[in-house]
């Protein structure tokens, strides 16, 4: 199927699968700027399942590539301000605030070190599917239903692997993903910098509201 046919038959498995789904727009329950946010993980998802095997690793490496240098940067930078008194002193910075966030970004580049090292390299796939599990959980969406629709999307998408996937294997990659992944708006703005919906605060203000 084409695109935008795709996108026709995912609305239908929505209403099937989340019949309340409306209610909630109407009372603005999901707001939407959340549901514009909700389309373009989506339309990602898509994308993830619709390019070849060999495209996603060697687009993924680039972006991983990208993601470790930023952690690099952000690690070092830190590092050599906690050793400076000087410098602490005389930008008034707390020391432990800093610290804090010093840990921060090595926790981050770790996980990035460790997700450059491994051989599955399907980095677009796990971005943008934590973001649907996040997504949903948000609205306490049910969570078989929300791999019906996850697996439905892979068969609309012809995805090579979709005969691997089942509702326990989902769960279970799911529990693993929602523990692991270490994620912000930072990496959101690396992987996706030729994309204008990334220049819209909006989308970072709504992204960062299902990261938190």
């Amino acid at each position: 199927m084409i695109e935008r046919e795709i996108v026709r038959e995912l609305r239908l498995k929505l209403r099937e699968y989340f019949p309340d789904l409306q209610s909630h727009l109407d009372k603005n329950i999901i707001t939407k700027n959340d549901w514009k946010f909700f389309g373009i993980i989506q339309f990602n998802l898509i994308k993830c399942f619709t390019v070849t095997p060999e495209k996603a690793i060697r687009e993924s490496k680039i972006q991983i590539n990208k993601i470790v240098k930023f952690y690099e940067k952000e690690t070092r930078i830190r590092k050599l301000s906690l050793k400076s008194k000087i410098f602490i002193d005389e930008n008034n910075i707390k020391q432990d605030k800093l610290q804090k966030k010093f840990k921060y970004y090595y926790s981050h580049l770790e996980y990035w070190k460790m997700r450059k090292e491994s051989k599955e390299m399907y980095f677009h796939y796990e971005i943008y599917l934590f973001l649907y599990y996040k997504w949903m959980n948000n609205y306490e969406l049910d969570e078989e239903n929300t791999y019906k629709l996850l697996i439905d999307l892979m068969g609309f998408c012809d995805y090579y692997a979709t005969r691997y996937f089942d509702i326990d294997r989902l769960s279970l990659e799911r529990n693993i993903l929602m523990s692991e992944m270490k994620i912000s708006n930072h990496i959101l703005i690396i992987i996706e910098d030729n994309n204008s919906n990334m220049n819209n605060n909006q989308f970072l203000g709504e992204a960062k509201a299902h990261l938190n």
